[in-house]
């Protein structure tokens, strides 16, 4: 069940959403070197939304956006627009990183 932020005006599920929409671009130019679509963990703490990638039971590093950051791609998704190049830049990094870390197993 997703968490509704009500004082930002929107829920987990939609960070997990443009996290989503960005994996989705990088399938579309890029491919993905292993079978199904990433799974997007998303958590929090008062600061920064943390994100980790997984597939096959392989995991990629989690990374984090601070708060600005979310509300300004949840904004974006919401918008159907595209990710910002410089968040793209970090999930791209992370997806790839997934990649390496499913084919050593």
């Amino acid at each position: 069940m997703g968490t509704y932020f009500t004082s930002s005006g929107f829920s987990s599920c939609e960070v997990g959403g443009f996290v989503a929409s960005a994996l989705l671009h990088d399938l579309r130019v890029n491919n993905f070197t292993f079978t199904n679509f990433p799974e997007v963990d998303v958590s929090w703490d008062d600061n920064h939304f943390h994100i980790t990638l997984k597939v096959h039971g392989v995991s990629s590093s989690t990374f984090s956006f601070d708060y600005e950051t979310v509300k300004s791609e949840v904004k974006r998704f919401q918008d159907k627009k595209d990710v910002s190049a410089q968040v793209f830049d970090v999930i791209q990094k992370h997806a790839a990183e997934l990649e390496g870390a499913v084919k050593r197993t």
